[in-house]
């Protein structure tokens, strides 16, 4: 079973500060938690800061061990993230940036189950006749989905998102999250997804923290935090909130709300 915790994660760049002490849900096996919030919220800080690329104060540990006292490569084998920025357009291949980082990070895995396991990602992401061709000829969309791959090429413990949908369309986005559902399913492990669309968070998120200029504004169930109420006073718009089949949320955004003004519940 993976447990994930981080609590008190703060940062800063220079003397401005970012991030003040935040706390996410413990996250246990089968989890995805949503990480909303307007731009400058504060999400990719804290994504880098769960990376590793951004230095911090505050604890984050799997498993029950800081990640600060594990070896580095015991860490990256365990921990896997798809940046929001795709592969940059390269003569590389799909195929071959997919070996080459298999090889980097020394996967043990046997060229077969190394082949098998390429073919099985590119298969679930509609990659495969994208395989051999150049990533320069290939869409912005279609590289987000290559490094996807590259990230579900581990088969990691936990899996960092930054923006995992930003450049693809809604067939495309469902297709990503569905995907790292069905594989929660099939071998655990927690996800960690910074999202815009609400509605797709309320569909596929068990928890979401809501964050405002580097806090958390509202943590729970997608039901406890897609409140008009919340979404009021982090996005500055009105909104009617509904439930589907499952009792899961959905927003509709009616206005935007100017500045003072009362909106009338």
């Amino acid at each position: 079973m993976t447990i994930f915790s981080a609590t008190g994660i703060s940062a800063s760049y220079g003397r401005t500060r970012i991030l003040h002490d935040v706390d996410l849900p413990e996250l246990h096996d089968d989890e995805v938690l949503g990480l909303l919030g307007p731009n400058a919220s504060g999400k990719s800080t804290l994504m880098r800061c769960l990376t590793g690329e951004k230095t911090h104060h505050g604890r984050i540990v799997l498993d029950g061990s800081d990640r600060d006292e594990m070896d580095v490569s015991a860490w990256h084998r365990r921990v896997a993230t798809m940046p929001q920025t795709p592969p940059n357009p390269s003569v590389l291949m799909p195929t071959e940036l997919m070996w080459s980082t298999a090889r980097a990070l020394d996967l043990d895995f046997s060229d077969r189950e190394l082949a098998d396991r390429i073919e099985d990602i590119f298969n679930r992401l509609g990659l495969d006749e994208f395989a051999l061709s150049p990533l320069h000829v290939l869409s912005g969309g279609k590289r987000q989905l290559v490094g996807l791959a590259l990230a579900l090429l581990r088969d990691p413990d936990v899996l960092l998102l930054d923006e995992p949908t930003s450049a693809l369309d809604l067939h495309w986005r469902m297709v990503v999250l569905d995907l790292v559902r069905e594989r929660l399913t099939e071998r655990g492990g927690v996800v960690i997804a910074a999202l815009h669309d609400l509605d797709l968070a309320a569909r596929y998120c068990d928890r979401i923290v809501l964050l405002e200029a580097g806090q958390i504004v509202a943590s729970g169930t997608p039901g406890e935090v897609l409140t008009p109420d919340n979404l009021a006073r982090v996005y500055h718009v009105e909104t009617s909130v509904s439930r589907d089949e499952q009792g899961q949320p959905v927003v509709q955004v009616i206005r935007p709300i100017r500045s003072g003004k009362q909106v009338a519940r």
